[in-house]
């Protein structure tokens, strides 16, 4: 990486909690409300929207809590859990040495009244990632557990899908969630920002040798979404390396060809429930336009019709990017479909 001056590649795929670009907004509200003992806590996003990212950087900047502990998948039964605050609590030395009972004898229905007696008063965070990978009865399990134990505060993460789960099969879960956040693509300006931050962090300067036109590319190429950012970057990186180009410009862009995004059933199912939707509609109704599309999504899913078409369009455009769907002109108006190898996916399923 000499040719730019980096101490190594920045676009290698890394979680940073320290480089965190964008919701700055919902990181400040999440450690508020967790300051002010808000209990449950939901992170929703895609794969490589920047959900662990996200958890990592607000266990760095919270403060109050006699313990932080991050769980990068959840346990499947209640035994895996009981180990895992085994850790959480456990005691000092001479504590553990004259301590009447251990946690090894306390069966998992006295868990919480354990933590209770042994946590002193101190309050503990739990991070929990890929929520949506674990078990009803985990889960369940958990959420009796974060109710009974006072000072307890519980963060999960998951897909778009986990929160389907929750309102078939976990509800008195879903309505203990004080506070939901989701991820989805970062704007312009925070696109430009993860670039910089990423450059600087292996000694560049500023965004270069990319310019403004070249991050212009990444974001039409990504529609801002993190992962695919540090791909499209890696892959702009590599290429000026085979050519010994020591800046990535408009001229070096008319030749370069990026590894494409491959659709799959299982990237569909990471969706948000609204891009999901849409693809469903689009793989029985054929051509559509944004507008043809909002009736058949209902009236109930906006305020009112121009949002909708406007948000529509919005999905539509980020759907493009991920080639999902297609955009021809038929006459005065753009109809949208959906990608023939995805469409063959949902005749399959």
């Amino acid at each position: 990486m000499k040719l730019f001056g980096w101490e190594g590649n920045p676009f290698v795929f890394k979680i940073l909690p320290d480089l965190f670009v964008g919701y700055e907004k919902e990181v400040n509200s999440l450690i508020e409300n967790l300051s002010n003992g808000c209990k449950f806590t939901l992170i929703l996003g895609p794969t490589g929207s920047g959900k662990t990212t996200m958890m990592k950087n607000v266990i760095n900047k919270i403060q109050g809590y006699g313990r932080v502990f991050y769980v990068p998948k959840p346990p499947n039964d209640p035994e895996g859990w009981k180990k895992i605050f085994t850790e959480i609590v456990k005691p000092g030395f001479f504590r553990r040495v004259f301590l009447r009972t251990k946690m090894k004898d306390v069966t998992i229905y006295e868990v919480g009244e354990w933590i209770n007696k042994r946590s002193k008063n101190k309050r503990l965070l739990l991070l929990v990632d890929e929520c949506h990978e674990s078990t009803r009865e985990s889960l369940e399990w958990l959420r009796t557990l974060t109710d009974q134990v006072d000072n307890l505060s519980l963060v999960v993460g998951g897909l778009p899908v986990f929160e389907k789960k929750l309102m078939e099969e976990l509800e008195t879960f879903r309505r203990r969630i004080e506070n939901r956040i989701e991820l989805t693509n970062l704007t312009s300006a925070e696109t430009r920002e993860l670039i910089k931050k990423r450059v600087e962090w292996m000694g560049g300067e500023d965004v270069k040798p990319f310019t403004s036109n070249s991050v212009q590319f990444v974001y039409d190429k990504t529609s801002g979404f993190p992962r695919e950012v540090l791909r499209i970057c890696n892959d702009l990186v590599q290429n000026a390396l085979e050519k010994n180009i020591s800046s990535i410009d408009t001229d070096f862009l008319k030749d370069v060809k990026c590894t494409e995004k491959r659709a799959s059933m299982e990237s569909v199912d990471e969706l948000p429930y609204r891009q999901k939707h849409i693809l469903e509609i689009l793989s029985t109704g054929g051509d559509m336009t944004p507008s043809q599309i909002v009736k058949q999504m209902g009236p109930d899913d906006y305020n009112s019709k121009g949002n909708a078409v406007r948000s529509v369009n919005n999905i539509l455009r980020r759907l493009m990017t991920d080639k999902m769907v297609i955009r021809e002109r038929k006459g005065k108006a753009y109809k949208y479909k959906i990608d023939p190898k995805l469409q063959t996916m949902f005749v399959n399923a």
